[in-house]
């Protein structure tokens, strides 16, 4: 039902992907490194091994994978759900403040053609 709440409160298309991404819980010394599952110019979904109280201030390192680039970004967490028959949570997660660069980077990925598999 999060889920379904968040994707009406959309305000720009996901684009699905798998890209490495780090959260940085703030506070917490604990890093979790993981995958995208998609992501769009206000925010990402993912997975994590943990769940994340909605709210929960974050900085987050994306691998947009060209060129080395990496995209660093407040954020925080919109919601927050188990996977079916697992023990690993999906994050949503919405930028807070986007840089013009930050911007320009992650609208030249999503504007790009990218191979199936990453679709």
């Amino acid at each position: 039902m999060l889920q379904a709440m968040s994707e009406e409160r959309r305000r720009s298309p996901r684009i699905r992907c798998v890209l490495p991404v780090r959260l940085y819980p703030q506070g917490e010394t604990k890093v979790i490194q993981t995958l995208t599952k998609d992501v769009s110019i206000g925010g990402l979904k993912c997975l994590s091994p943990l769940s994340k109280p909605v709210s929960t201030p974050l900085s987050v390192e994306l691998d947009l994978g060209r060129d080395k680039t990496v995209m660093q970004v407040r954020a925080r967490t919109v919601w927050f759900q188990q996977v079916p028959n697992g023990e690993q949570f999906y994050l949503g997660i919405m930028f807070d403040e986007l840089s013009d660069r930050n911007r320009q980077l992650l609208s030249r990925y999503l504007d790009s053609p990218r191979p199936a598999s990453r679709r």
